[in-house]
């Protein structure tokens, strides 16, 4: 049965999020859980991402697609650290788009999302961040997933 919205926001509104944080979350919640991408709490925001991430749905997976494109930092974040859970074609997408990030937290968590299931475009961006990367522990992030991907 869906929840509402205020009760999706009571519960990933714990004080320190974990696994219960996320418990019961299904398909039925998708439709409650979107609107919160637009939060006026950048951290409920964040939390709706990772709530999205953990559901098994093609609405759930455009949501976060959407969550990409956010102007909001945290959304965006959220949305890199997501990636690593959608299917290989929706997750190259967040990740090319994200790895170009100006942000250098979301290029940061984009890198980290970056598995050997992404695709060539995905592995050839991150090996331009590991030649090209102004940020130092970004560059170095990327090298090494360079090697490993």
């Amino acid at each position: 049965m869906p929840r509402s919205p205020s009760e999706l926001r009571d519960q990933l509104s714990t004080i320190e999020s974990d696994d219960a944080t996320y418990e019961g979350l299904g398909r039925d919640d998708v439709a409650a859980l979107t609107p919160l991408l637009e939060d006026d709490e950048g951290w409920l925001a964040a939390r709706a991402v990772h709530a999205l991430g953990r559901i098994d749905d093609p609405l759930a997976h455009e949501a976060i697609l959407a969550a990409a494109s956010m102007p909001r930092l945290e959304v965006r974040v959220a949305a890199a650290t997501e990636a690593g859970r959608l299917p290989a074609e929706l997750s190259d997408g967040v990740l090319l788009e994200l790895l170009g990030d100006p942000e250098p937290a979301v290029r940061k968590f984009a890198v980290r999302s970056v598995s050997p299931r992404n695709g060539v475009a995905v592995r050839s961006r991150v090996q331009e961040l590991a030649d090209a990367e102004p940020n130092p522990r970004i560059k170095d992030m990327a090298e090494e997933k360079s090697r490993s991907t």
